[in-house]
């Protein structure tokens, strides 16, 4: 397992920067439920790799590209075909439906219900964006967008540019952004909120804060974002906090009581000083300074060469400080010796996929022979992420699945195996999944245990659920 390119995987999409223009406003393409959607690829029996036209629920048109397979298509034709919407793979029949010059438009044949969840997971947020329209508002310095679903925008501006606030409602999430210090929240809406507040949205105490930004939160409103046609102040003042501060969410790990150990330490005219470090990304840190009774200052733009220790490791490393607030220091981190990349990527990858693992509504078919005192949570996170458990009392594991970069760890029958997943997806709501011999990999490797428990010690999943799996997972060398 390279976790270097694991890290890569997590990272390897484009930076998300503050967009420079709005999406093309195309009327038809925001009343009609059919997306449209160039940036999708279809192949067809096993050939070629044809261009999406544009793309809904219920099927998709795509471009031939005067391939000698398409040449001839007819009405009712059943094409066996594999779809790919960026990180999204599945397979169904397409139904030739209607053909002109160079496109054929299809409908789905047999889907199974767990594809057909991950499309509408797919269209859902792209759809939402493509329906806001601005309404008229009840305040003379509020803008307000609404779309399907109750997706709305509130934005309150200043007299002379900028806004105060403004809140983005979606998906039974809400993003709450301060206009004074560029910043936001994220949440959730408890309940519906039908009428609940002054302005159709949800009322006090009706919401529940994260205590950090949740990183889903921020990637659906992204989405719905980049598929709007919101005014450009508006997309670019909201657009620029939003995606900076999901590329740090993404990134960056906070450190809890289970990393107290790891720290920077550093040697300056004053002798050695050991930092504790508060929390990390591949390009940061930020670290606090040791309890003095003068509180010590390291001036902006000062290069600390020191050593970062890890729990089973140390690297040397160099930390550019770039601000300071009482006791704590932010600033660039830079390895050293480029051969310790791979280390370093081993300590935060299984931090930052534990991290973005989020309960979201468990399988909607129970699985067979499921006693009816189990209880089954879904934990999905970023790409492929996910946890999926079936617990009976007391707190054990009947069924356990953790997919995470193309790795599966399977508990099933009382028994552990693992498999590596060349097309890297398998979809949480389904509980079989389709594996070869070719495909098992050891379940007992010690680097693939280690970063398995520390996924689950990263994620916010319930103890119930933490137990289960610690259970059914060998103790650690040290425990035998």
């Amino acid at each position: 397992m390279n976790f270097n390119q694991m890290m890569n995987w997590i990272l390897g999409r484009p930076s998300p920067a503050a967009p420079t223009e709005t999406a093309p406003k195309k009327a038809e393409h925001r009343i009609s439920p059919r997306l449209s959607y160039s940036d999708g690829v279809v192949q067809i029996m096993g050939v070629g790799e044809f261009p999406l036209v544009d793309l809904a629920q219920g099927g998709l048109s795509l471009k031939t590209r005067d391939h000698p397979i398409l040449a001839n298509p007819q009405p009712g034709m059943l094409l066996p075909s594999k779809v790919r919407l960026g990180s999204v793979f599945f397979e169904t029949d397409l139904r030739v439906c209607s053909f002109r010059a160079d496109e054929i438009g299809c409908a789905f044949g047999t889907m199974p219900a767990g594809h057909s969840r991950i499309l509408n997971d797919f269209l859902k947020p792209r759809m939402l964006g493509t329906s806001l329209r601005e309404i008229r508002a009840t305040e003379d310095n509020l803008r307000w967008f609404q779309g399907d679903e109750e997706a709305q925008i509130l934005f309150w501006s200043k007299p002379g540019g900028g806004f105060d606030k403004a809140d983005f409602y979606f998906m039974d999430y809400v993003i709450s952004f301060d206009g004074n210090d560029s910043s936001l929240r994220t949440g959730f809406v408890r309940t519906p909120f039908l009428g609940g507040g002054s302005h159709g949205v949800p009322g006090q105490g009706t919401i529940v804060y994260n205590e950090t930004p949740s990183y889903r939160a921020l990637r659906l409103g992204h989405i719905i974002f980049e598929h709007g046609s919101l005014p450009e102040d508006i997309y670019l003042q909201l657009g620029s906090i939003m995606y900076r501060e999901e590329k740090c969410t993404f990134s960056r790990v906070i450190l809890g009581e289970n990393d107290r150990n790891i720290t920077f330490e550093f040697s300056d005219e004053s002798g050695p000083v050991v930092l504790r470090v508060a929390s990390l990304c591949s390009t940061a840190i930020s670290a606090l300074l040791p309890d003095a009774a003068v509180k010590r200052k390291i001036p902006q733009g000062t290069l600390l060469n020191g050593m970062l220790h890890l729990p089973d490791r140390v690297l040397p490393a160099t930390f550019k400080v770039v601000f300071q607030h009482d006791f704590l220091l932010g600033g660039g981190l830079k390895l050293q010796q480029a051969s310790d990349a791979e280390c370093f990527a081993s300590f935060l990858t299984p931090r930052l996929l534990g991290k973005s693992l989020e309960l979201v509504a468990p399988p909607a078919e129970v699985k067979p022979f499921a006693p009816n005192e189990s209880r089954t949570s879904l934990h999905v996170g970023i790409h492929n992420t996910h946890l999926l458990s079936l617990i009976i009392h007391p707190d054990r594991l009947l069924y356990g699945r953790l997919v995470f970069s193309d790795r599966i760890i399977l508990w099933d029958k009382n028994t552990l195996s693992a498999f590596s997943c060349p097309q890297g997806l398998i979809f949480p709501s389904d509980w079989d999944i389709i594996t070869n011999s070719r495909e098992k990999i050891p379940h007992d490797d010690p680097v693939l245990l280690t970063t398995v428990r520390e996924i689950l010690q990263s994620a916010r999943i319930s103890q119930e659920v933490l137990k289960a799996w610690e259970a059914i997972l060998p103790p650690p060398p040290f425990q035998e």
